[in-house]
């Protein structure tokens, strides 16, 4: 599996937990019992709560060489920009205001 950038995991993640489901971020490791945790959580126990349901696992690796972009997607209109406030609306809003 091919590691993705971490904006693009950190994405994948925030869009999860707005839909309603969980997830998970840290670093996958064995402690010394041979239980898999990410981060404090351990993973069989946690997903134990599931156990039963028809369930969806996705595990993205995050690469660690490329650079975080500060970018955000605009919950309005769906365009990814950088910096606080989306230019497509912004640029709307002042159109629809007359300034």
């Amino acid at each position: 599996m091919a590691a993705i950038p971490r904006a693009t995991a950190l994405r994948f993640a925030s869009n999860a937990r707005e839909l309603g489901a969980e997830a998970l971020r840290g670093v996958l490791e064995q402690n010394e019992d041979g239980r898999w945790v990410v981060g404090h959580i351990e993973v069989e126990s946690w997903l134990s709560r599931y156990a039963g349901q028809e369930v969806i696992l996705a595990v993205a690796a995050i690469d660690q060489e490329t650079p975080m972009a500060y970018t955000r997607t605009c919950r309005t209109c769906g365009n990814e920009y950088e910096g606080r406030v989306c230019p497509h609306c912004e640029a709307v809003r002042r159109r629809l205001r007359g300034g």
